[in-house]
């Protein structure tokens, strides 16, 4: 019973913050796009700047709401990991509306843009040429936002591996569940 109340305490919180992150990196994928770098190297960064303080934050927020229950470390890897993982459906679906809808060209200059850094990176002109064709032929919008979703939430993983360490609390009586358990039978 009351582990069941902590799991669907983890989940609801972690829908409630992975929303107000997702909403987050698309306020900051719209601002990088109505200024005409929506492929900036800096707004990547911002983003990650924004997970990584977005999922601390909800494991902070989750940590004082916990009180004396503390939060383990198990807990806080997955209130973080799921928390990216409701974000990255968000963003995953405003990328395929961006790239499908809102602004089908995107792609066509998505494109460009890999092939100019490709060619900067020093790659021949036979083996950009080979890559691109292979990136036109398994990239779509639909492709982008899927991809979006998978590391979105692996990179909120990595993240809460790290942030789960600081943010974990143990509870004050490790026992209290135990006893709590024998007094209701």
């Amino acid at each position: 019973m009351i582990m069941e109340n902590q799991r669907n305490s983890v989940f609801s919180s972690a829908m409630s913050y992975g929303l107000y992150l997702g909403l987050a990196l698309i306020l900051s994928q719209v601002i990088f796009y109505v200024s005409g770098n929506p492929f900036s190297q800096i707004g990547g960064y911002i983003s990650y700047a924004i997970i990584l303080g977005g999922i601390a934050w909800g494991m902070y927020l989750f940590r004082e709401k916990s009180g004396a229950e503390g939060m383990p470390y198990g807990r806080a890897l997955g209130l973080g990991t799921a928390q990216a993982f409701f974000a990255s459906i968000l963003l995953g679906f405003f990328i395929f509306i961006l790239y499908k809808f809102i602004d089908s060209g995107l792609m066509d200059k998505y494109f460009i843009f890999m092939e100019q850094k490709s060619l900067e990176s020093g790659m021949s002109e036979d083996k950009v040429e080979a890559t691109m064709d292979f990136m036109k032929k398994f990239t779509s919008p639909l492709t982008m936002g899927l991809s979006t979703v998978f590391s979105l939430t692996l990179i909120g993983f990595i993240f809460s591996l790290i942030l789960a360490i600081f943010f974990k609390r143990n509870p004050e009586d490790p026992f209290g569940e135990v006893v709590n358990e024998e007094e209701q039978n």
